[in-house]
């Protein structure tokens, strides 16, 4: 069965809606696992102190229902100045780094967004 990793990047409201839209569309074909890591300026999508944050925001609960893990590149917080509390959704805070090498060793399909 397919998995997929999506790592997002960007702060860019095209390419944070594509990703989510992605994610959810993926498992509804019958992925096995779908996965979301939030790193670099692609963390502002997850903080609430920004208007992006309100696509995850929307798609929060579909994403737990669909069981899509969401990660929250602890790195990136650090240099964007994101704290806990200023997230809007997340499921773990990790290093966005380890979570894209555990996620390839274990033979996801990474997509970018």
């Amino acid at each position: 069965m397919a998995k997929f990793l999506l790592v997002v990047k960007s702060q860019d409201q095209l390419n944070v809606n594509t990703a989510v839209n992605v994610a959810q569309g993926l498992k509804m074909m019958g992925a096995e696992d779908v996965k979301m890591v939030f790193l670099g300026p692609g963390i502002t999508a997850l903080n609430k102190k920004n208007d992006i944050s309100q696509i995850v925001s929307k798609a929060s609960e579909n994403l737990r229902k669909m069981s899509i893990k969401v990660y929250a590149c602890e790195m990136a917080m650090k240099n964007y100045n994101v704290n806990k509390d200023d997230l809007i959704f997340f499921d773990e805070i990790s290093r966005g780094a380890d979570v894209i090498v555990k996620f390839a060793n274990e033979g996801y399909t990474i997509l970018t967004f």
